[in-house]
């Protein structure tokens, strides 16, 4: 817990994979630990991360090896290598091998422990800021002031849910446990998962081995992409020429996003093994209604079919993070500007986000929150990078932490 009325030259809110490669550069460009906090619900750098992807059966990442929380791109391949890890690249077709989960964890944790990034780490939920100048953090562990502010936040627990669907103790959300996906499901029990994309199909062949039958359901065709988006959204010129022509926070930059993001999307590999499990069928139709009966649970589909199941899992993905409630409260309290849909107006350079009087504020974002400027890999692994390379641009040239740079 923060001392009462903390003060920090950068706080960052949220200590997921963004948070975390963030705190490491702004340590490594010359920011001393004093004046260096992220405050995270968890306490823990990556706890939210580890906890989903386990929560969803995830074995390898989508991403290939050179996507990381270091501070070099082979770094993660140099770490498999010394550590007698090689077969835990796996080999991909078009693509470069893609890391273990358990790999990419363990990676992770030793850039946390080499750059010594836990004792940044404040346990504390952040419920508001305000203030002019020097910002003011409202905390569940008190106040904070910051000359500056990263939301490296995502839509926290605000999972998306079809109208029809009411939790109960056979209708669950796949992020609402954090316990393995077999350890979620009895023996011999008819389970169907509701969703279309990678976070779905992963639940699904993970349980095939506990279940008598697992359905997949989609209200549309199953679309496979190796990745989120075409590689030319990595590139940073091309970024400039897709978006920056646009106006900040327009529809014409969202509409151009929503094109170029694969959402939804398996990809290949997940869909091969999609086909060779014997009891995983998929099911394409728009499911009405949800009943438990005494054997389970009763869904209705669209052309008034009843299915029978024992278990349903909902993985059908989260509310945009513009909508989040903390990060109303900061646009509102800060006069900071939004656009189409409330997406954050962004300075495109700094990602500092524009108040209304078209000045800069302090606060900056990263994640999601930044793909106005970032573009279509803004939420991922690559836009932590590129967040990160925008957000040290706001601040004076320092002396750079040499932290065993030549180590993975």
């Amino acid at each position: 817990m923060s001392a009462p009325d903390s003060r920090v030259e950068w706080l960052i809110v949220g200590g997921g994979i963004h948070g975390t490669y963030l705190a490491r550069e702004l340590k490594e460009s010359g920011i001393t630990p004093d004046d260096l906090m992220v405050v995270d619900s968890e306490g823990e750098l990556l706890a939210s991360f580890r906890q989903k992807a386990r929560a969803c059966g995830m074995e390898t990442l989508r991403s290939n090896y050179v996507q990381h929380i270091g501070p070099s791109p082979f770094g993660l391949e140099r770490f498999a290598e010394a550590n007698d890890r090689g077969d835990e690249l796996v080999p991909t077709q078009n693509s470069q091998p893609r890391p273990t989960l358990d790999l990419f964890i363990d990676y992770a944790e030793y850039i946390v422990k080499r750059f010594d990034l836990r004792k940044l780490v404040d346990k504390a939920t952040v419920t508001g800021i305000s203030g002019d100048g020097p910002l003011r953090v409202e905390t569940t562990g008190g106040s904070i002031r910051a000359a500056n502010v990263v939301l490296a936040v995502g839509p926290n627990e605000r999972f998306h849910c079809p109208t029809w669907a009411e939790e109960t103790d056979r209708v669950s959300h796949v992020w609402d446990k954090s316990t393995a996906p077999p350890q979620r499901i009895r023996d011999g029990e008819r389970v169907w998962v509701i969703g279309g994309g990678t976070t779905a199909t992963q639940f699904a062949t993970s349980v095939a081995g506990q279940a008598t039958s697992v359905v997949l359901c989609s209200r549309s065709p199953l679309q496979s992409a190796l990745r989120e988006a075409e590689p030319r959204w990595l590139n940073w010129q091309y970024i400039t020429k897709q978006l920056h022509s646009l106006p900040p926070g327009s529809q014409a930059r969202y509409d151009r996003l929503r094109k170029a993001r694969n959402e939804g999307t398996i990809p290949p590999y997940l869909r091969r093994e999609l086909d060779r499990v014997d009891n995983l069928e998929h099911h394409h139709e728009e499911l009405t209604a949800a009943v438990e009966t005494q054997d389970g649970v009763l869904l209705t589909g669209e052309q008034g079919v009843g299915y029978q199941a024992d278990r349903v899992v909902l993985a059908t993905g989260f509310e945009s993070v513009y909508g989040r409630p903390l990060v109303d409260q900061i646009a509102s309290e800060l006069a900071l500007e939004r656009g189409y849909r409330g997406m954050p107006v962004l300075e495109d350079s700094t990602l500092a986000w524009r108040k209304r009087d078209g000045e800069c504020s302090r606060v900056f974002v990263t994640g999601r929150l930044a793909e106005g400027s970032l573009g279509a890999f803004a939420g991922n692994i690559p836009g932590a990078r590129r967040a990160a390379e925008r957000i040290l641009n706001s601040q004076p040239e320092r002396t750079p932490n040499q932290t065993a740079s030549l180590s993975p």
